[in-house]
């Protein structure tokens, strides 16, 4: 049984939690909520799974470790199914700060393999070029591939042409774009509470 801790904001004792049979404490409990704490990492990462949402996201040759990281924990705070990669490209996971142990990155080969996808979602790309429509106005609709471009350069034309509709966050300031991380956690925020989430 664990001892009790207080937390530093409130001297309120956190409660006892329950393991899953078999399991043992983490070493290191990696950024988890409180339910988590004690669970092994393939007991988080498959209880985690179990309560994924219908749509995945995917990012388009990406190069910046941190947007990276912050998109593999935004998927997993906002219940993504699946994150994949396309482009040559592996990255620094500590932008994750632990997420990619419970939220793996599938790496695409080549668009042949990203092709292969629609049969399983709807692609929705998410970029701010002429022919989007404003994403407050976009009704997202379950098994979607959210497709986001590296930042500076967007989605590429072979992409675009494979989305069967783009959108984008609407903006009212100076700049022409937002932060490709930052992007991500909107419009998946955005479309969980349009799928009554």
């Amino acid at each position: 049984m664990r001892s009790k801790k207080t937390t530093a904001n409130t001297n309120q004792p956190l409660p006892i939690l329950d393991q899953p049979a078999g399991s043992s404490f983490l070493k290191h409990p990696r950024n988890t909520v409180d339910k988590y704490r004690g669970w092994e990492v393939d007991l988080v990462r498959e209880d985690v799974q179990k309560n994924t949402f219908p749509y995945a996201v995917l990012m388009e040759q990406w190069q910046g470790d941190f947007n990276i990281g912050t998109l593999v924990r935004n998927a997993n705070a906002f219940g993504a199914r699946e994150v994949y990669y396309i482009g040559n490209r592996k990255w620094d996971r500590r932008g994750s700060v632990g997420t990619y142990n419970y939220t793996s990155v599938n790496y695409l080969k080549d668009y042949s393999e990203l092709e292969t996808l629609k049969q399983r979602y709807r692609f929705i790309g998410v970029d701010c070029v002429p022919g989007s429509v404003p994403m407050e106005t976009h009704m997202w609709e379950p098994e979607t591939l959210l497709l986001f471009g590296e930042e500076g350069t967007g989605l590429t034309e072979n992409t675009i042409t494979l989305c069967e509709k783009l959108v984008h966050i609407t903006q009212y300031g100076s700049v022409r774009s937002i932060n490709a991380g930052a992007a991500s956690g909107i419009a998946m925020y955005d479309l969980l509470r349009k799928l009554g989430k």
